[in-house]
């Protein structure tokens, strides 16, 4: 069936269940946002890691003493004396500039971020393939809302048609004088409840549109038309029910274990913090020194070196230990975590087979009853025209089907939202 809103300002697509969801892939502001962690996570590995290349600098000063430092020396012209010297030592005014690069040989922070890049990327997908599962079931459920609310529409329509009919004929009959003004009056009563319902019906649509809307990340003020057949809804719902459950599928599962991997390289780190940080290191000075500032930059005097710089921790309160522990307790956590979802999926999965199982039985039923309601009122109209029957048994067999064929759309439709919660829960969604 193919759903038509009114045009806006330019021609647009309709809407299958799959194109909703891939234009909701594209453009909901959660998944979107939660994509740029992915974004996130990579620049933090690359700031992390950035420490196994050179670093560079360079640093310089300007300095002036007001009054030079003092050093004591001894009395070097009479050293057997025992006596010292105060000396003003430098001039008074200094300028440095330094050059200098020092390369890290071995950290083991800097080491745990290079074994924590790959997985850390892996947690990020997951949870953004979490969001798109959940995407994928919110904005499922709402097209079939929104399909159950169509549907209805169309049979209260027709339901109205039919029952305006049955009103001129009844006031024809009362006219005639064949029947009293019950019969018309019950059936003013009737058209008149199931226009309300069919009013009613258009602003649950509506609202059952704005939540599709919400979901897909649409443009609220845009119309949205939508495409579908319930022959081939009917088809895609009963033609494939064999959903087997597999817990590790589901992604709750495996961001457990993800995260079980990063606890695990949290304890390799400190276990391994033991180990010495290693650099490599060089400096080339400049350094101009002089009493009157204005010949200050007339000489310099150049100095380099190189230099090796290694640390060891030696103890630092037994931080190291505890923290190993606390990663050991994490990991127990995660494990009853792990053993948590899988009871939860499980239950899960059998609330969903439960709910898809009745929906299909309700629906094989509602498919025998609506046959057997239309055969029902079709008989009891023609008795009605007759004069074999009262006005009243129509209206209750009118009823009958109404409600027959408002089962088979529930029905179909409850099936279809069950066999989503089927394939989430299974974790093939």
């Amino acid at each position: 069936m193919l759903i038509s809103f009114p045009a806006w300002n330019r021609a647009q697509e309709s809407y299958t269940l799959e194109a909703c969801i891939d234009y909701a892939e594209a453009n909901s502001p959660e998944l979107l946002a939660q994509r740029e962690e992915l974004r996130l996570t990579g620049l933090d590995n690359q700031i992390a890691l950035s420490s196994w290349f050179p670093e560079v600098f360079v640093s310089g000063d300007l300095q002036h003493y007001f009054k030079r430092p003092v050093s004591i020396f001894p009395d070097f012209e009479n050293p057997e004396s025992g006596e010292t010297r105060e000396v003003e030592v430098g001039t008074i005014n200094t300028s440095t500039l330094s050059i200098g690069a020092r390369q890290t040989i071995y950290n083991p922070t800097v080491a745990a971020a290079l074994r924590r890049q790959v997985p850390l990327l892996n947690a990020t997908r997951l949870d953004i393939e979490a969001v798109e599962i959940q995407l994928r079931e919110s904005v499922s459920r709402a097209f079939y809302q929104v399909v159950r609310n169509r549907e209805q529409l169309s049979l209260l329509q027709a339901d109205v048609d039919r029952q305006e009919r049955a009103l001129r004929d009844a006031v024809l009959l009362f006219e005639e004088g064949l029947n009293d003004k019950v019969d018309y009056k019950r059936a003013t009563i009737t058209l008149n409840r199931t226009k309300l319902e069919l009013q009613n019906t258009i602003i649950e649509t509506r609202t059952r549109l704005a939540e599709l809307k919400q979901a897909m990340g649409y443009p609220n003020e845009r119309e949205l038309e939508l495409e579908y057949s319930i022959d081939r809804l009917t088809l895609t719902v009963f033609s494939d029910t064999v959903t087997v459950l597999r817990p590790d599928q589901r992604v709750e599962y495996r961001q457990i274990l993800a995260q079980d991997r990063l606890i695990a390289l949290d304890a390799l780190f400190y276990r391994q913090a033991w180990l010495p940080d290693f650099y490599l290191g060089g400096t080339y000075n400049l350094t101009w020194q002089s009493n009157q500032l204005r010949n200050l930059y007339d000489r310099v005097f150049p100095n380099s070196l190189a230099s090796v710089n290694v640390s060891v921790p030696l103890f630092t309160g037994g931080r190291r230990f505890r923290q190993i522990e606390r990663q050991s307790v994490l990991r127990d956590q995660l494990r009853y975590d792990l053993q948590a979802v899988e009871n939860q999926v499980e239950l899960e999965y059998r609330v969903a087979r439960n709910n898809f199982d009745q929906a299909a039985n309700a629906y094989a039923v509602a498919r025998e009853n609506v046959d057997l309601a239309n055969e029902i009122y079709e008989v009891v109209d023609l008795q009605y025209r007759e004069g074999i029957t009262t006005f009243l048994s129509v209206i209750i067999a009118e009823n009958d089907l109404q409600q027959a064929r408002l089962a088979v759309i529930n029905s179909l439709l409850d099936a279809a939202l069950a066999r989503v919660g089927l394939r989430y829960a299974a974790g093939t969604l």
